[in-house]
Protein backbone atom coordinates (compact mmCIF):
# COMPACT_ATOMS: atom_id res chain seq x y z
CA UNK A 1 0.00 0.00 0.00
CA UNK A 2 1.31 3.36 -1.39
CA UNK A 3 2.15 6.25 1.18
CA UNK A 4 -0.64 8.75 -0.57
CA UNK A 5 -3.12 5.42 0.55
CA UNK A 6 -1.99 5.34 4.04
CA UNK A 7 -2.46 9.44 4.92
CA UNK A 8 -5.55 8.98 2.87
CA UNK A 9 -7.22 6.01 5.43
CA UNK A 10 -5.96 7.94 7.98
CA UNK A 11 -7.64 11.29 6.95
CA UNK A 12 -10.76 9.23 6.25
CA UNK A 13 -10.72 7.97 9.47
CA UNK A 14 -10.62 10.95 11.04
CA UNK A 15 -13.46 12.48 8.78
CA UNK A 16 -15.44 9.27 10.04
CA UNK A 17 -14.82 10.35 13.62
CA UNK A 18 -15.74 13.79 12.64
CA UNK A 19 -19.22 12.23 11.10
CA UNK A 20 -20.09 10.21 13.97
CA UNK A 21 -19.47 13.28 16.62
CA UNK A 22 -21.93 15.63 14.43
CA UNK A 23 -24.34 12.74 14.40
CA UNK A 24 -24.37 12.16 17.85
CA UNK A 25 -24.35 15.80 18.65
CA UNK A 26 -27.80 15.85 16.69
CA UNK A 27 -29.58 13.53 18.72
CA UNK A 28 -31.34 14.70 21.49
CA UNK A 29 -29.75 13.10 24.34
CA UNK A 30 -29.91 13.46 28.34
CA UNK A 31 -27.19 15.91 29.59
CA UNK A 32 -23.89 14.42 30.85
CA UNK A 33 -21.45 16.65 31.34
CA UNK A 34 -18.16 14.42 30.15
CA UNK A 35 -20.13 13.16 27.16
CA UNK A 36 -21.09 16.65 26.37
CA UNK A 37 -18.05 18.29 26.70
CA UNK A 38 -16.46 15.72 24.58
CA UNK A 39 -18.97 15.91 22.02
CA UNK A 40 -18.10 20.07 22.11
CA UNK A 41 -14.51 19.17 21.25
CA UNK A 42 -14.08 16.10 19.38
CA UNK A 43 -14.88 18.10 15.77
CA UNK A 44 -11.80 20.22 16.32
CA UNK A 45 -9.39 17.30 17.30
CA UNK A 46 -10.70 15.00 14.53
CA UNK A 47 -10.36 18.12 12.32
CA UNK A 48 -6.63 18.51 13.30
CA UNK A 49 -6.24 14.99 11.89
CA UNK A 50 -8.53 15.26 8.88
CA UNK A 51 -7.04 17.89 7.48
CA UNK A 52 -3.45 17.17 8.27
CA UNK A 53 -3.65 13.87 6.25
CA UNK A 54 -5.91 14.89 3.32
CA UNK A 55 -3.02 17.49 2.45
CA UNK A 56 -0.18 15.33 3.39
CA UNK A 57 -2.09 12.83 0.92
CA UNK A 58 -2.37 14.84 -1.90
CA UNK A 59 1.31 15.67 -1.62
CA UNK A 60 2.28 12.46 -1.29
CA UNK A 61 0.00 10.90 -4.54
CA UNK A 62 2.34 14.01 -6.63
CA UNK A 63 5.68 12.94 -4.83
CA UNK A 64 6.03 8.97 -4.72
CA UNK A 65 9.43 8.40 -4.99
CA UNK A 66 9.72 11.25 -2.40
CA UNK A 67 12.77 10.72 0.32
CA UNK A 68 11.41 10.15 4.12
CA UNK A 69 12.95 13.30 5.21
CA UNK A 70 10.51 15.46 2.28
CA UNK A 71 7.38 13.23 3.52
CA UNK A 72 8.19 14.57 7.57
CA UNK A 73 8.81 18.24 6.32
CA UNK A 74 5.35 17.90 4.68
CA UNK A 75 3.82 16.40 7.35
CA UNK A 76 5.26 19.16 9.73
CA UNK A 77 3.94 21.86 6.88
CA UNK A 78 0.20 20.11 6.36
CA UNK A 79 -0.12 19.85 10.27
CA UNK A 80 1.18 23.65 10.40
CA UNK A 81 -1.51 24.58 7.57
CA UNK A 82 -4.02 22.32 9.70
CA UNK A 83 -3.71 23.65 13.21
CA UNK A 84 -3.26 27.32 11.98
CA UNK A 85 -6.37 27.40 10.24
CA UNK A 86 -8.41 25.89 12.83
CA UNK A 87 -6.81 28.27 15.58
CA UNK A 88 -7.42 31.10 13.57
CA UNK A 89 -10.74 29.99 12.88
CA UNK A 90 -11.64 29.81 16.60
CA UNK A 91 -10.36 32.99 17.41
CA UNK A 92 -12.45 35.19 14.66
CA UNK A 93 -15.58 33.79 16.26
CA UNK A 94 -14.21 35.58 18.96
CA UNK A 95 -15.42 38.74 16.90
CA UNK A 96 -19.02 37.10 15.87
CA UNK A 97 -22.35 37.08 17.59
CA UNK A 98 -23.37 34.63 16.66
CA UNK A 99 -20.07 32.17 16.98
CA UNK A 100 -19.21 30.57 19.98
CA UNK A 101 -15.62 30.88 21.05
CA UNK A 102 -14.20 28.06 23.30
CA UNK A 103 -10.46 28.16 24.74
CA UNK A 104 -11.37 24.06 25.07
CA UNK A 105 -11.33 23.59 21.08
CA UNK A 106 -7.82 25.39 20.82
CA UNK A 107 -6.83 22.77 23.47
CA UNK A 108 -8.30 19.78 21.06
CA UNK A 109 -6.97 21.48 18.16
CA UNK A 110 -3.55 21.01 19.34
CA UNK A 111 -4.02 17.43 20.60
CA UNK A 112 -5.38 16.52 17.07
CA UNK A 113 -1.90 17.60 15.62
CA UNK A 114 -0.28 15.65 18.52
CA UNK A 115 -2.20 12.92 17.53
CA UNK A 116 -1.61 13.21 13.95
CA UNK A 117 2.39 13.00 14.71
CA UNK A 118 1.77 9.82 16.33
CA UNK A 119 -0.08 8.68 13.36
CA UNK A 120 2.27 10.05 11.19
CA UNK A 121 4.65 7.70 12.98
CA UNK A 122 3.25 4.69 13.09
CA UNK A 123 1.80 4.48 9.35
CA UNK A 124 4.99 6.31 7.65
CA UNK A 125 6.91 4.72 5.04
CA UNK A 126 9.90 2.71 6.27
Amino acid sequence: MGSSTRYGLAGIAALALLAIVHWLRDKALPPEPTRDYLLGVLPNFAAAIAITFVLLSVWADQNKDARPAAARRAFRISAAISGTGLIAWELFQMSSKRLVFDPHDLGATLIGVGVAGVVFSAIKQR
